[in-house]
């Protein structure tokens, strides 16, 4: 026994007690433990019996009772059980078994044994010792060995077996057959360091080195290995233990290697006895019939002593023989309980083998400018000599690196321990930077050196001049001083950011030779390291609102050369030196989707409806790169990784019915139009990642449930689509977004939700007015096939058909925003426009497309594109992509070579071909361009996009009412907490706005308080909460024409100076046109 207290440290010259529990009776001897805090017995057996005995190890004979205010010491008791071993015969067999773990390549496992002459066969003259080990699912090594039986005296000895093909935790069992009857057995299991065949190590030439130096990362792996390095910031591990790689790691990903005993098909059990020793055993439950007897599982009857049978059993090792291992089931007395029908006995006792179970392992001075979290992230192969040396330079973090590195050959796998490498510096300069500032705003920098030297040090620190801010004087401040070991000085100035961009901030610190004592010491200069320069950038962002206007232009040629004249309008008020401009060329309309499938809208998206927007297109656009030969590989894994996540994310909106709705089971209902938007989706996906097809025909059903005797839907749950809503054709728009749904996901035409779906369509009859629905409706005959009612309602949309400048386009109300800036159609005009594309290109025979009047509508289409190839909100984006990709499609030619020429002050040219039309050319401009010219020579289409950013003040858009105050007013008393009280309306011409977002941008310096999702989630409208790079958006159901109030706390965290005011914005989710913006700052 071992003794320790409640430090881990031993209990010395203890008294301790060990508490016998045999058949006999109970026993409790006494001991005093040694300087290690440990006890050595013997105990007698002879008396024990047949029966368990259980041991149990205490401090306190008796635990003390609990008495308030007095400290209480409680020792946790140690167990063991000891069972009696069944053997027909004298003689034994013993394996060594060794405490500590052994190492990779083995040892020899040694077998004792005392052999007994009777046992053994007539003149016998010799005996086989058989060694199998298990584990790894399996036999992995056996052996066999012969020992002759001498003439004379006992037959005995030890006898060694190499084995080296380990697992981690190997069951090791030994027996021989003496006789025909007669067999003896040991086993235990070792444990054994988890390793590998392919032995790998990694190492650095050094243990310590400074930033910027250069140190050898020394590999050793099988002759032929490929490895794979890396290299992490050992912070990274901290924040994500989980994401260390180990042996334990490797071992863990195979849960039921190791598992002992049978499986239940071919488990052996002995007839209980108690039922009845000569009829066959009862089974668990009563039996229906004679064919269900097959099928039943009958009672087990375990014995309680351990036998040559259960290790063979608990081994995994299956057999079969003729030699007794059985102990003989004896006639028992049942007591007169355990006679009542179909009882369950329990495992009286566990085979003593089952507790011998491994247990679960659950230079140059120079600045530094470069720290990265992942250091090494290498591929490296390993040469014939089977070792590897990768010169490698320390980044300028000061922190320890975990190194490791895992290998595959054909001589198998294997893993090195981590290899560690501190890089440090004797003393060395931080800084403490916000993250960003706006210009004009002033900080206090703050530099922090640390001497980790055993000496004092006199020390000066240096701030680099620069023209990127100013330094505000101070007369006082010294930059001097002295430093003594393991203490630390923080410097600091004044600063106001004048450039916009990063500004680098350089600091610099040197050790100076000086005869000045510090603290009565002298002074050193360190032979290494006696200067630190660091370089950190800080971002500076312009005042105002950001702002962001897409020109793009679609050029198609063949062989001759076409020009365009532009103009990109943007505010005459914008902020000086906010200004940028990107050139975009893509030889191939959807490549701008396809390089941003990620961020296709600039808006957040965090309900059931705003997920799919990351969803839905990719779909489209795995369709037209699969349609058009240039789905690689790489595309495909990248895009059906967005699928995956987006699909297990719109998961979590689901409601038990089958239904889905923006948040999920927090509403009271799914949401009719959300539920089919979801099924189509999920099942054009099928095509490309796993869905399950229970969530789609659950959706189907739900919607099926909610279609009217007259065939129409009924719109159940919020409906936020804004065009869907708020008029008499309200019903019928939905009706036909849901038929589309049903026949784009795979429907029949003969499907009674679809035919009766059409029955409420066609008896609407000509009753629709509204544009848009008209779109939905010509789309939905174009699929079922009605070309009657597909031209009758073409010919009205061509009748409101808005054609110039080569283009057309469809608009959903005379009425245009405007911004001041320029016209921009509102969100609803891109998706009925886009209606009418997939009208015109979806008909069955394919001869009668006008692919000229298509081109037409794609023209005006890619001009509404966003820089990132979608489009103003969610279902905009979701339609448009799906008819450009159509477009796309059936225009695709896969040859031809184009040359762009881009003039702005400067020529910019660019190339496309068949090689790289997917990719994105850029070309970054620090203006935006007004005017510029574009010339397109070759033969093919290209898609030019000139994108001009810039910040402007806020201005007052009358959609919404929009105030903030904080609190406190003033600055006595403020502590650096500041409640914001946001008080928001709707001012628009609607009731009700759709869901509105409020985004709030923090201060400079201040971040969110901990509790802000908890204490804004509390108001009634308010349905989500998410914040992200210092914004907090704030989901909101509805706003109406009434002044609703949102607040939250934010904290200081680094104090600004000349603090720019923030912005709070509002706006409706689906007409982002709509919107108001303000600003805030705090008192001081």
């Amino acid at each position: 026994m071992r003794a320790l207290d409640h430090n881990g440290l031993p209990l010395k010259l203890h008294q301790v007690f060990l508490d016998i529990t045999a058949q006999s009776g109970r026993l409790v001897r006494y001991y005093t433990t040694d300087e290690n805090g440990k006890v050595s017995f013997t105990l007698d057996t002879n008396e024990w019996g047949s029966a368990a005995v259980f041991l149990q190890g205490r401090v306190n004979l008796v635990d003390p009772p609990y008495s308030p205010g007095v400290p209480y010491v409680y020792y946790q008791n140690a167990y063991a059980t000891v069972q009696p071993f069944y053997s027909n015969v004298e003689s034994y067999l013993k394996i060594h078994r060794v405490r500590r773990k052994l190492a990779c390549h083995l040892k020899d496992i040694q077998v004792e044994y005392t052999i007994s002459r009777q046992d053994l066969q007539h003149h016998a003259r010799s005996f086989v010792v058989n060694l199998v080990v298990t584990g790894k699912g399996g036999i992995v090594a056996s052996a066999h060995k012969r020992r002759d039986v001498p003439r004379l005296g006992p037959v005995r000895g030890v006898i060694g077996f190499p084995v080296s093909d380990f697992g981690p935790a190997p069951r090791v069992l030994a027996f021989a057959l003496l006789s025909q009857r007669r067999v003896v057995a040991d086993s235990t299991v070792f444990q054994v360091n988890m390793c590998f065949k392919n032995k790998v190590s990694l190492r650095f030439s050094e243990k310590e080195e400074l930033p910027g130096s250069s140190v050898g990362l020394e590999l050793t792996a099988a002759p032929g290995s490929l490895c794979a390095v890396r290299a992490v910031d050992q912070s990274v591990l901290l924040m994500k233990p989980q994401a260390e790689l180990s042996n334990q790691t490797v071992y863990n990903l195979f849960p039921y290697i190791y598992r002992a005993g049978y499986p239940w098909q071919v488990e052996e059990y002995d007839d209980d006895p108690c039922w009845n020793p000569f009829l066959r055993p009862r089974p668990l439950f009563p039996i229906a019939s004679k064919v269900d007897q097959r099928f039943s599982i009958w009672r087990p009857w375990y014995s309680p002593e351990v036998d040559v049978f259960s290790l063979f059993k608990e081994g995994g090792l299956k057999i079969l023989t003729n030699v007794d291992i059985k102990k003989p089931t004896t006639t028992v007395t049942c007591p007169p309980w355990i006679q009542l029908p179909n009882v369950i006995l329990a495992e009286i006792a566990k085979s003593p083998a089952s507790a011998e179970m491994a247990p679960t392992t659950t230079m140059q001075e120079r600045a530094r400018t470069y720290f990265p979290e992942t250091w090494i992230w290498s591929l490296i192969p390993v040469g014939s000599s089977g070792k590897c040396s990768l010169p490698v330079t320390v980044p300028d973090t000061i922190t320890q690196w975990k190194a490791m590195t895992f290998c595959t050959a054909d001589v198998g796998f294997g893993i090195s321990p981590t290899a560690n490498l501190t890089a440090f510096k004797p003393f060395f300069v931080d800084l403490t930077l916000p993250y960003s500032i706006v210009r004009g705003e002033n900080f206090n920098l703050k530099a922090t050196i640390f001497n980790y030297l055993r000496e004092c040090i006199k020390i000066q620190i240096t701030l680099a001049e620069s023209e990127d801010f100013l330094v505000a004087p101070c007369e006082n401040c010294v930059y001097s001083t002295c430093l003594c070991q393991d203490s630390s000085i923080t410097f600091s100035w004044d600063i106001t950011a004048t450039t916009l961009g990063e500004v680098n901030f350089t600091v610099s610190t040197e050790a100076l030779h000086s005869e000045e004592l510090c603290a009565g010491k002298r002074t050193v200069v360190p032979e290494r390291g006696r200067t630190d320069t660091l370089i950190k950038p800080l971002l500076v962002r312009p005042e105002g609102v950001p702002g962001e206007n897409t020109r793009s232009s679609l050029l198609c040629t063949s062989g001759s050369t076409v020009f365009e004249e532009v103009s990109l309008v943007i505010p005459q008020d914008i902020v000086k030196g906010s200004e940028r401009a990107v050139i975009s060329v893509l030889g191939d309309l959807m490549g701008s989707a396809l390089q941003n499938l990620d961020r296709l809208i600039q808006m957040p998206y965090g309900c059931g409806e705003q997920n799919m927007v990351t969803f839905a297109p990719i779909i489209y656009v795995l369709q037209y790169l699969e349609k058009t030969g240039q789905l690689t590989d790489e595309i495909r894994t990248r895009a059906n990784g967005y699928l995956v996540s987006g699909y297990q994310r719109e998961l979590t909106y689901k409601h038990k019915d089958g239904s889905y709705s923006a948040f999920g089971s927090t509403d009271g209902d799914g949401n009719t139009w959300l539920t089919a938007f979801v099924a189509k989706c999920f099942g054009q996906a099928q095509h490309y990642i796993f869905i399950d097809e229970n969530n789609v025909n659950d959706a189907i059903t739900w919607l099926g449930s909610h279609q009217s005797s007259n065939g129409c839907f009924a719109n159940i749950g919020r409906l936020f689509h804004t065009a869907m809503k708020g008029g008499v054709d309200d019903e019928i728009s939905l009706t036909a977004y849901i038929v589309v749904a049903l026949l784009e996901v795979g429907s029949l035409p003969d499907n009674s939700l679809v035919v009766n779906g059409f029955a409420c369509l066609e008896a609407a009859g000509d009753t629709v007015t509204s544009i848009y629905t008209q779109a939905l409706l010509a789309y939905a005959y174009t699929l079922i096939g009605n070309d009657v009612a597909r031209a009758t309602i073409l010919d009205q949309l061509d009748q409101q058909a808005i054609e110039s400048d080569g283009m057309l386009h469809w608009r959903y109300s005379t009425h245009v925003a405007e911004n001041g800036f320029w016209e921009q159609p509102l969100s609803v005009d891109n998706e009925l426009t886009a209606y009418v594309l997939l009208s015109l290109l979806s008909v069955q025979d394919t001869g009668s497309i006008d692919i000229g009047r298509a081109s037409l509508i794609v023209r005006w289409l890619s001009r509404q594109q966003n820089a990132y190839g979608g489009f103003a909100s969610t279902q905009d984006t979701v339609v448009a992509l799906q008819a450009l990709a159509k477009y796309s499609a059936m225009t695709f030619r896969e040859d031809g070579e184009l040359t762009v020429d881009v003039t702005v002050d400067l020529q910019y040219m660019f190339t496309v071909n068949k090689i790289n039309r997917l990719l994105l050319q850029q070309q970054s401009l620090s203006y935006i361009p007004r005017q510029y010219s574009v010339s397109v020579t070759g033969d093919g289409c290209v898609l030019v996009l000139v994108t001009g950013r810039y910040n402007t003040p806020p201005h007052t858009i009358p959609s919404f009412a929009l105030g903030v105050v904080t609190e406190p007013h003033a600055c006595p008393g403020y502590a650096g907490t500041l409640l914001l009280h946001i008080h928001a309306r709707y001012n628009g011409s609607r009731s009700t706005s759709n869901m509105a977002i409020i985004e709030v941008v923090m201060l400079s310096g201040y971040s969110p308080a901990d509790d802000t999702k908890d204490v804004l989630l509390q108001y009634p409208l308010v349905r989500k909460v998410e914040i992200k790079s210092a914004i907090v958006y704030i989901y909101l159901d509805e706003l109406n024409h009434k002044f609703r109030k949102f607040s939250f706390s934010a904290r200081r965290d680094i104090v600004v100076g000349n603090l720019q005011p923030a912005t709070v914005k509002v706006y409706d989710y689906y007409q982002p046109e709509e919107n108001a913006l303000t600003q805030y700052n705090a008192p001081c």
